[in-house]
This record gives structure tokens, C-alpha cells and sequence, in this order.
């Protein structure tokens, strides 16, 4: 059977898989549009997903779709040059057994100051979070674990908040009406104004450009602190969580995705298990509640873990 044969099985497969979840059909049929091979992957990836997993799949693919409208082609295009990009670093990471880049001025002088490089880095990213199983399931996780603990119950704060499906998510699912967004980049924030204002939370949220290692514990505090994957960027992601731990409120949560074995081109920490990055969180100030690993593909623990692919640890936790 040829390559080809695999990849049309393969999408046949999906259309069952998915049954009447029309806002997936939609973004597979984008997707596999401009890459009809990636079916098998995506295979893979879905068919590890429970009725729960899809349902929020369906979910989630609608609030992308809405984010991207009339440009989906395009992002699907781009999502596939991200692809691209990640093999690339995938390959110098199992040569060098290390991530590329080394500090944050590196990454801004190799990709943070290339525009067109951003733009399609941030298009291909939008689709991840529902095609990789990893990103898919950190998200259920995020409105699973933490609506049971806030309840609908106060104000949320998160750093770095790139398309805004987190506080999305929050002001949603977890049924907060008080959201806050800090960046250090006001065209950021911008962005995620707008695809607020797509996804109907309009006004919402207050937006405000705030370097988070200036952090200080004035005015009323947050219920609920999101660093979703932020601290991998950083050149000292425990002074961050250290400086950031006076903007929790007594009884409030830290919720933080962040990545094992992902060689990605602005990534910096490189973490190799979940008690990396549960030590990370415990020097940062903070004891941990709760912890989910959430790996490629949904493949076991740790044939991921030998294997050195990627993986999000999801974690809840309290300041201490």
C-alpha cells in the first residue's frame, strides 16, 4: 500500500472517528487540504481521544475556526510550515541533546525580531491546540481540574495570553467574570483583544502591558495565576514564579503547562521529566496540588519519556 492509499484510509477513518462533530470536519477538511499525508497522523492523535476528549476537541475547533475566518486556508498552510520548523529543531535536539537556543537574546535576534517568521509561527500554533493531543488534553484538563476548585469563584490573571483561548476558557468554562492579561508587548495584547472581542467576550477582559519579573503584590490579588507555556521562554523561570507569587490570593491556584523534550525555535528550558517541572514550581515558591502529563500522540508516559518526545505537564498548585 502506498503512502498515499495510508493517508486516504487514514481520513476515511477520521470522518468516522469524528461522527457529526462538524466544526472538526471543517478544520480537517482545511487542513488536509493543503496536506493530505498529515491524515495519518492526525489519526493518531484522535484516536486516543474519549467522547470528552472529542467533545472539547469540537469545542475548541469552533473557537479557532472563528479565530481564523476567512484566512483558515492560510493558517492551515502555516501550520504545516510550523511542522516544518519543529522537525528541524527535532533533529538538532537528537544530535545535540539540547535545545538550540540557549538565553532570550538569542531568540529575539533569531525569532521573536522576524515578523514574518512570528506571524506564521503564532498561524500554525492556533491549530495545535486542537490537533496535537498534548495541547488538546493540557485544555480539558485546564476546565476539568480547575472548575472544580474556583467554582465560578473570583479573578483571573494570565501571563502572556497569545490567542486568548485560555481566558477564553476561563471567562467560559470556569464561569469568571473578572479576567486580567499581562504582556510585555502591546501588539500582543492587542491580538488578544480581538479574538476576544471574535470569540464574544468583548470588554471582558482587562488588557495591560506589565513585565511579569516586576510583579508586585498591590491591589487585589487573583484567584487563579495562568503561565501556560511561558516559562520555558524565560531565561529564569523560578524568579518569575518567585516574583509572581504575591499576585495569588490566600487560597488561590497557579495553573502552568510546560513542556518536557520540546525542542521548539524559541524554547530555552529544557526539562527532561515531570519532576523537573514539578521542582521548578516547588523553587518557585509553590506546592503542588495536582500534576497531568499529557504526551505526544497520547503514547504512554514513559515510552515518551525514553523516547524524548514531547510532552506537556500540566500543573496546579498554591503559594506557600
Amino acid at each position: 500500500m502506498s503512502f498515499g492509499d495510508k493517508a486516504l484510509g487514514a481520513r476515511q477513518e477520521l470522518e468516522a472517528l469524528i461522527e457529526d462533530r462538524s466544526r472538526l470536519a471543517a478544520l480537517f477538511d482545511a487542513v488536509l487540504g493543503v496536506w493530505p499525508e498529515h491524515a495519518v497522523y492526525l489519526l493518531k492523535s484522535f484516536s486516543q481521544r474519549n467522547p470528552a476528549l472529542l467533545d472539547t476537541s469540537e469545542a475548541m475547533a469552533d473557537a479557532i475556526l472563528k479565530l481564523s475566518g476567512a484566512r483558515t486556508v492560510e493558517i492551515a498552510g502555516d501550520y504545516r510550515w510550523l511542522c516544518d520548523r519543529i522537525r528541524e529543531e527535532e533533529l538538532y535536539f537528537a544530535r545535540n541533546d539540547r535545545y538550540r537556543h540557549a538565553s532570550f537574546e538569542q531568540t529575539n535576534t533569531h525569532v521573536y525580531s522576524d515578523d514574518d517568521f512570528m506571524k506564521r509561527y503564532m498561524n500554525g500554533l492556533l491549530f495545535s491546540h486542537v490537533l496535537w493531543f498534548m495541547h488538546l488534553s493540557s485544555l480539558h484538563f485546564f476546565t476539568q481540574r480547575l472548575d472544580a476548585r474556583l467554582r465560578g469563584r473570583g479573578r483571573v490573571l494570565e501571563v502572556g495570553s497569545g490567542h486568548g483561548l485560555m481566558l477564553y476558557l476561563a471567562l467560559r468554562d470556569l464561569r469568571i467574570s473578572d479576567a486580567t492579561a499581562w504582556d510585555l508587548s502591546a501588539i500582543s495584547l492587542e491580538q488578544t483583544r480581538e479574538a476576544l472581542a471574535l470569540l464574544g467576550m468583548d470588554g471582558r477582559a482587562e488588557l495591560r502591558v506589565q513585565d511579569m519579573h516586576k510583579a508586585e503584590p498591590k491591589g487585589t490579588p487573583f484567584d487563579l495565576v495562568i503561565l501556560s507555556h511561558l516559562l520555558e521562554h524565560l531565561d529564569d523561570p523560578v524568579d518569575a514564579l518567585q516574583r509572581l507569587k504575591g499576585v495569588v490570593a490566600k487560597g488561590g491556584f497557579l495553573f502552568v503547562n510546560i513542556p518536557l523534550n520540546a525542542p521548539m525555535p524559541d524554547h530555552l528550558v529544557l526539562l527532561r521529566t515531570p519532576e523537573a517541572a514539578m521542582k521548578i514550581i516547588g523553587d518557585g515558591g509553590f506546592r503542588i496540588l495536582e500534576i497531568a502529563s499529557h504526551t505526544t500522540q497520547g503514547i504512554p508516559l514513559p515510552k515518551a519519556l525514553r523516547a524524548k518526545t514531547a510532552v506537556t505537564c500540566s500543573i496546579i498548585a498554591e503559594p506557600v
